[in-house]
């Protein structure tokens, strides 16, 4: 076990159904060496005022208010820069933890890895469990699930590879680009989140996260170009074809 200092980093925008839920499973934390930045982006409902209430009442808590619209890559990059933690956790304003340990069974499972896959239980829908088991380079690319709260990143890898802005297929894109570029993994082994699939305003619920998918050709395309290493190449290729090929599929619907 490390003792560290754990980020977190929560996106919002209108989620006053939820926020409440998630700040309260983060301060029932057995473990408390953590900060929570949260950052908003420009909501117009009541979630900004639920906020402000912890961050009057937790030392913790912070409070970011973007001034122009980010997205989630461009909300998550603030909070990511104005961390001061070792790790950066991020979580998604309409999930929440599973549980009161989550935060101390990381701390006792790290042992200085750049990357630490997590889990979930998810809410709603068929009500699955994904648990990731990824404990090397070639498993991480390869993995499906490359959404950002479903791992726990050095800050200094996610300092040098910030998330796209603009696109709302950014933590996909964002994932593959961390695990290239870190050295060690490690899995936890167990469900830390919640995931949340009754909020119908969800991104990956929106036809717009669709369309998303030609940025990402764009940018994996970009990537590929920069990578040397015959193997890593091969994967992205692969995963570059395979999402082309989607994105046919959605024009031949037109």
């Amino acid at each position: 076990m490390i003792y560290m200092k754990l980020s977190i980093v929560i996106p919002n925008y209108n989620s006053e159904k939820w926020i409440d839920k998630l700040l309260n499973s983060i301060i029932t934390q057995t473990y408390n060496n953590y900060e929570v930045i949260i950052v908003d982006d420009m909501s117009n409902d009541n979630s900004v005022d639920i906020i402000k209430k912890y961050c009057k009442n937790y030392k913790q808590f912070r409070l970011i208010e973007n001034k122009s619209k980010r997205l989630s890559g461009g909300t998550r990059n603030v909070g990511i820069t104005e961390s001061t933690g070792d790790y950066i956790m991020c979580i998604d304003s309409d999930d929440w933890l599973k549980d009161d340990n989550v935060l101390q069974d990381i701390v006792n499972k790290f042992n200085g890895e750049d990357i630490m896959f997590l889990g979930y239980e998810m809410y709603g829908g068929d009500n699955a469990t994904c648990i990731l088991n990824i404990h090397n380079k070639d498993e991480a690319i390869k993995c499906g699930m490359g959404a950002n709260w479903l791992k726990v990143v050095k800050r200094e890898l996610y300092l040098d590879h910030l998330l796209p802005e603009g696109t709302l297929f950014e933590d996909r894109f964002n994932h593959l680009e961390l695990c290239i570029y870190a050295n060690t993994f490690t899995s936890l082994g167990r469900a830390t989140h919640i995931w949340n699939r009754t909020n119908e305003n969800c991104t990956t619920l929106s036809n717009k996260w669709c369309w998303y998918r030609f940025e990402y050709c764009g940018e994996l395309y970009k990537l590929i170009q920069r990578v040397h290493d015959a193997d890593i190449r091969d994967m992205l290729i692969k995963e570059l074809v395979m999402y082309m090929n989607s994105c046919v599929e959605m024009v031949n619907e037109l």
